[in-house]
């Protein structure tokens, strides 16, 4: 990635970040998705991580190897869900997850995803030397994963927020890295050591995610349907830059205070052309998605639409 871009794009709007890379074309955060999403033309792409045996960030979605996406080195379905955490960064490379297993739930939601065999679990120093690679002026979103209900499975909070801040910080990508996570310690500890980090906090309402209480003592919630009054004000009032709620807890009133705040607003999962219009239309800063071919069409019309002629 270059840290000083020669011809720097300009800035539109809403930021376009490719969800796993670009999930609903390609196998999701490998190599060849994020690729994908750069070449496309996102202004990001979001990946996640856990940390291996050996204190690596890896670049998965689940805590453990996924039958539905991971084949051992003999080409067979991996039946054992192998936490990540277990493993070290060398013998997660020797998982193939190019394809997604054709009889599963998941092959269900992206039937039309193009298989790639061949992909592996990479590290995030992978993912950034691709980029590097790739002279790709795009920033990384980063979602920390974790799991408060089940701490075997990722390190101990304050030895998970040196191994990320490390990684950052060795690979000199502080100014081009977004980190997150529905576990605020972790953004808001990365912070507290890299006070230029920008980071953002994860909620999700509509499912009364847990994105408060044990990963981050706060106000509990005051209404109702256990929704947080205000949202807006307690993730500015932590010190985070970016808040991303689920899309559908986003409102006009919402957004405006969240604006007010100082913070910019991060929506995901947008998948439909509707969805994405009407976040559009709302005016939501960033919007992640499994199709950033489909935003950067639609985003890419409007901006002709809107040009003087």
């Amino acid at each position: 990635m270059r840290n000083q871009p020669t011809n720097p794009k300009i800035p539109q709007k809403p930021k376009i970040h490719g969800h796993r890379g670009a999930r609903g074309l390609y196998p999701e955060n490998t190599l060849h998705s994020v690729s994908s999403a750069a070449r496309l033309g996102s202004d990001a792409v979001e990946i996640d991580v856990w940390v291996s045996r050996d204190d690596r960030l890896i670049v998965h979605h689940d805590p453990t190897l996924s039958p539905a996406i991971a084949r051992d080195a003999s080409g067979l379905w991996v039946e054992e869900e192998l936490p990540i955490r277990d493993l070290k960064t060398v013998d997660l490379s020797r998982y193939d997850v190019g394809r997604i297993k054709p009889d599963s739930a998941y092959f269900a939601r992206f039937p039309e995803q193009t298989p790639c065999d061949g992909q592996t679990i990479p590290s995030f120093e992978d993912i950034v030397n691709l980029l590097r690679k790739m002279d790709a002026d795009i920033e990384i979103n980063i979602e920390l994963k974790s799991d408060t209900d089940d701490p075997s499975l990722m390190p101990p909070v304050e030895q998970y927020i040196d191994i990320a801040t490390r990684e950052v910080l060795d690979l000199g990508i502080v100014d081009r890295v977004l980190v997150q996570s529905f576990d605020w310690r972790l953004p808001l500890g990365i912070k507290s050591r890299l006070p230029d980090m920008r980071i953002g906090l994860l909620s999700d309402q509509a499912s009364h995610h847990e994105y408060s209480g044990d990963q981050n003592p706060g106000p509990e919630p005051s209404d109702s349907d256990g929704r947080l009054n205000d949202l807006p004000h307690i993730v500015a009032e932590l010190g985070a830059d970016v808040w991303s709620p689920n899309f559908v807890d986003i409102d006009a009133d919402l957004l405006a205070k969240a604006h007010q705040h100082g913070l910019e607003v991060c929506v995901w999962t947008v998948n439909r052309i509707q969805h994405m219009q009407d976040m559009m239309n709302l005016g939501v800063d960033i919007i992640t998605t499994d199709y950033p071919d489909r935003l950067i069409d639609l985003r890419s019309c409007r901006t002709t639409q809107a040009s003087p002629d």
